[in-house]
């Protein structure tokens, strides 16, 4: 009988947890070297949902596909009641197209840049209550 093998570790730096909750985005910036098609230019804002989240990023997935190093504003509803959102500036790591039209027809990594410490606070309380 062959050995166990031991759970692949996390490549990531911070460990992501499952979360579908919904989102806004606002387009802040687009990079000088765009390549994807989309029409979305600083100040249009789309919906989509977020995937997995940690305290330093969020997997999106939208209708809209971004270029690597977009800023956009992410506000995220943490509950139904709409009383618990915060909102952060986060860049594009990455996008791809999903094999399937589950939440969107885009994922994205989003890397969070910068958020008003009770924002970035209320996330990480929130990444805290889903690991226990």
């Amino acid at each position: 009988m062959p050995p166990l093998r031991k759970p692949k570790e996390e490549s990531r730096g911070k460990k992501r947890i499952t979360s579908v909750l919904p989102m806004d985005c606002t387009v802040v910036s687009l990079p000088l070297n765009r390549s994807t098609g989309h029409h979305l230019g600083p100040g249009d804002t789309f919906g989509g949902r977020t995937i997995n989240l940690s305290k330093t990023g969020l997997q999106v997935h939208s209708d809209y596909e971004l270029d690597p190093k977009t800023v956009v504003d992410l506000t995220v509803t943490l509950d139904k009641t709409s009383r618990h959102s915060l909102t952060v500036r986060a860049q594009v790591a990455w996008a791809k197209r999903n094999a399937a039209d589950l939440y969107g027809r885009w994922g994205m990594g989003l890397h969070i840049i910068e958020a008003r410490p009770g924002d970035l606070d209320t996330l990480h309380e929130y990444y805290d209550s889903l690991i226990l």
